[in-house]
């Protein structure tokens, strides 16, 4: 696939500790049909700097309502798209180092 490959760590750099997540899938009745797993980062242990570069939007239904009724009032259209998978599906620019399962 060519997302990753195995390569020496440089000596300035820390490389990120990873877990493995478990799942399993079942069928329409309940029963067990597939068991997956994947190894994933533990993102929260990354370093102070570079939690200002990443940026999740969120907002109480109290301050949505306040915005549709307003718009409502003003006779202004709204827009509303859904970017769920924007950040997870996104480009990385930078060498991110992983260790390797155990």
């Amino acid at each position: 696939m060519g997302t990753w490959e195995i390569v020496q760590i440089p000596h300035n750099c820390t490389p990120l500790p990873g877990t493995w997540a478990y799942h399993i899938k079942t069928d329409n009745k309940g029963m067990e049909c597939q068991l997956k797993s994947r190894w994933c980062a533990l993102g929260d242990l990354q370093h102070q700097w570079e939690y200002n570069t990443t940026y999740s939007p969120t907002s109480r239904m109290a301050a949505v309502r306040a915005l549709i009724a307003t718009s409502a009032h003003e006779g202004l259209e709204l827009y509303q798209w859904d970017v769920q998978g924007a950040f997870g599906t996104s480009d990385v620019d930078t060498e991110i180092y992983m260790q390797a399962p155990s």
